[in-house]
């Protein structure tokens, strides 16, 4: 069978026996799929640090003639981010926003849109200059990857009929994930939590960074902004997320 070639991110890299390894990677034109590498574990020569995340390599590889794993031919570094790995939170935060992509992204699922949010995300955390900055592009990521799955909560308008978040005298926010509810919508006896004005600005903010961060400090508004982003990650995922928890244990305002 002829070989084919993707851009990839290696999402996640399993020893396999003494010699081998098993690599899941996303490709932008291949989506996600898994692959055998052989012989990577006794000789970098042919790999090399390519098979290492948060790089973007073009993969080299033969699909099966049975069962799901490819085989892995050749792998380049077409794409490295200088600085990524240079701070352990910035590090934290690439390494969170690739394991939700492998626990949440199928193989079959067009790629291209997951691949070109998580290059950007690589590409512009090194440029961030502190830790609000770091964990407003992880909100940033975290929302982006629910509106691909059409799981975003709504935040610039009620979720039922559209009432623009900016009539409401009050921004009440459904337990249930879906977002911003206008009292009209809401039905009886429904939870919902109600926001601080600046949380729903930083929302704003969070959902679309061309809109203005607030100006004022941030720590109790990003706690409340994380509560409402939670709820609707955590209807995707289905276990508990080791990178999240590091990630929050380390990057804090």
């Amino acid at each position: 069978m002829s070989s084919r070639h993707s851009p990839c991110f290696i999402l996640r890299t399993v020893a396999y026996g003494e010699r081998d390894v098993i690599v899941t990677l996303l490709g932008r034109d291949s989506g996600r799929f898994a692959a055998l590498a052989r012989s990577a574990r006794t000789s970098r020569k042919r790999f090399g640090g390519a098979l290492q995340p948060l790089r973007m390599v073009e993969a080299i590889y033969t699909p099966p003639t049975r069962g799901d794993l490819h085989t892995l031919q050749e792998l380049d570094v077409s794409e490295d981010y200088p600085g990524l790995e240079d701070r352990l939170e910035l590090l934290s935060a690439a390494s969170y926003a690739t394991e939700l992509v492998r626990e949440t992204w199928r193989e079959g699922e067009d790629a291209r849109a997951i691949f070109e949010l998580l290059r950007q995300l690589y590409a512009f955390l090194p440029r961030c200059e502190d830790n609000l900055d770091i964990l407003c592009l992880a909100h940033h990521f975290e929302l982006s990857l629910l509106n691909l799955y059409g799981l975003a909560p709504a935040i610039a308008h009620c979720a039922r009929c559209a009432a623009p978040a900016d009539t409401l005298p009050r921004a009440r926010f459904a337990r249930s994930g879906e977002g911003l509810l206008c009292e009209a919508c809401r039905h009886a006896g429904e939870a919902v939590g109600v926001i601080h004005p600046i949380t729903l600005q930083l929302l704003l903010h969070l959902e679309d960074p061309r809109n203005p961060r607030p100006s004022v400090p941030l720590e109790d508004a990003l706690a409340q902004a994380r509560r409402v982003i939670d709820t609707s990650v955590d209807s995707l995922v289905t276990r508990t997320l080791p990178a999240r928890d590091m990630l929050r244990s380390l990057v804090t305002i």
